[in-house]
């Protein structure tokens, strides 16, 4: 019966294990997602920026914004109105203490307006209090790990510091998926294929079917295989500069009315490349949104 105590023993002392383990795991699985392009959204799927995902440690990150809504707007507001405020009325009060001697009715009436001054202060300042105490944003925060090529859904509690940056806290993935559709704009864009032989260049009209940070699905008449490189040029949006990619074919369609369809990868895309092209493809997706919304 011993011995059998002993193994029953050394099974209740795993579970602790296996918990500091996944722990471990979790947070090293995090980590993994720094520089990440994702998207912030309330609750109830309102959209609040488009940000990168940095400095990710343990359940912490830090989100450099790339694009705000009235909403986000409207949020940071209410961390900083009470701040401003205080600074307004210091002002006021230092310009105040300057002035020249008055008469007595004067002086009165001055001293009445301070005192009303003083309690709106005290007021605002106690409001302002309130601002600071209030909790932390609870969002959801959606992203495209090109690594795994996989969907990555997480939530945290978001708060502002300085400007177009937001610390998370208590960040967690709670989904990890297939879905690439929203980080893939579809569109019906007219583009420029532009290929290389020698010394000359030849430009073919082509149709912009789809586009994502990795790549594009184009609609052509001109023949192409598997493997063939040019550059694509595109606008996605009338107020932005012209996109420019170098891509390669990577799957090649036929279809119907002697045109093809064409899955090609964007090759030797930097940093401040794919953010451009992040940036784009949600202003995009936001401009399409508001339209359907009416706005």
């Amino acid at each position: 019966m011993r011995l059998f105590g002993l193994f029953g023993k050394g099974s209740k002392e795993q579970p602790k294990e296996n918990e500091q383990n996944t722990e471990e795991n979790s947070h090293a699985e995090i980590t993994a997602y720094s520089g990440m392009r994702v998207e912030v959204t309330t609750f109830e799927g309102e959209l609040l920026f488009v940000a990168k995902l940095v400095n990710l440690r343990e359940n912490q990150a830090v989100l450099q914004q790339y694009s705000e809504t009235e909403r986000s707007k409207e949020i940071l507001r209410q961390y900083t109105d009470g701040e401003d405020d205080g600074k307004t009325q210091a002002r006021e009060a230092g310009s105040s203490a300057n002035t020249a001697p008055e008469s007595l009715e004067v002086v009165f009436a001055r001293m009445l307006e301070r005192q009303a001054q003083e309690a709106e202060q005290a007021e605002k300042e106690q409001d302002s209090e309130e601002e600071k105490q209030k909790e932390p944003l609870h969002v959801r925060i959606r992203g495209y790990n090109d690594h795994e090529r996989k969907a990555v859904y997480m939530e945290g509690f978001i708060t502002p510091e300085e400007k177009h940056t937001w610390k998370v806290e208590e960040l967690t993935v709670t989904r990890i998926g297939n879905d690439r559709a929203f980080f893939r704009l579809e569109t019906n864009l007219d583009a420029v294929v532009t290929t290389f032989g020698g010394f000359s260049a030849r430009e073919q009209d082509c149709k912009m079917l789809n586009i994502s940070v990795g790549g594009a699905r184009i609609l052509s008449e001109q023949l192409y295989h598997e493997g063939d490189k040019f550059l694509l040029k595109v606008q996605l949006l009338e107020d932005r500069p012209m996109s420019v990619m170098f891509c390669e074919v990577l799957r090649v369609f036929e279809r119907e009315g002697s045109k093809y369809e064409y899955g090609c990868r964007f090759l030797e895309l930097n940093e401040e490349d794919q953010d451009k092209i992040t940036q784009n493809i949600f202003a995009a997706q936001l401009a399409e949104r508001r339209k359907k919304r009416g706005q």
